[in-house]
């Protein structure tokens, strides 16, 4: 697939298959987020698969919009590391361009997925790192859940008349 057909058809897809995950293929995909530009080359990010059912659970019990994750084919949670920052302020964007090759990684594969906020919470930030018993240095950013594809690409419809001028 080329990166225009990339762009352009990837979607946040919320649709179960029974099938079960690869973790050998969800570490390739994750793989992809460490290409990403990243502010003073600082490349916090950290990555776990979550693959217990109780966890998966537990993720969604603390937001009732994650209630694709106990149910999803796989998932994701990044986080950084706060002892591999240089630039703090630049993690936000350096985590959403690292989650963003993985979202395209995942398609690439025939994979869906659909990104979850957990940053800017910081409660929720504070409980997964308390459920997963993280050290104060690993902070949660966002969730990714995954699903194989198993229907046609719906059409996009953007909202973008009057989002590009000429100045």
């Amino acid at each position: 697939m080329d990166t225009l057909k990339a762009i352009t058809t990837r979607r946040s897809v919320r649709n179960y298959t029974d099938e079960k995950f690869d973790s050998k293929l969800l570490i390739e995909i994750i793989s992809y987020g460490f290409y990403a530009p990243s502010a003073h080359n600082q490349q916090a990010w950290k990555y776990y698969i979550i693959s217990k059912q109780e966890d998966r659970n537990f993720l969604w019990e603390i937001m009732d919009f994650w209630k694709m994750l106990p149910n999803a084919w796989g998932v994701i949670l990044a986080c950084y590391d706060k002892d591999m920052t240089k630039s703090e302020e630049f993690i936000p964007q350096d985590m959403w361009a690292s989650i963003q090759n993985i979202l395209l990684a995942a398609h690439e594969k025939e994979i869906w997925t659909v990104r979850l906020w957990v940053y800017p919470h910081e409660n929720v930030m504070k409980t997964i790192a308390h459920h997963f018993n993280f050290s104060p240095n690993v902070v949660p950013f966002a969730l990714i859940s995954l699903w194989k594809q198993n229907w046609e690409i719906p059409e996009k419809h953007l909202k973008n008349e009057w989002k590009i001028e000429i100045i």
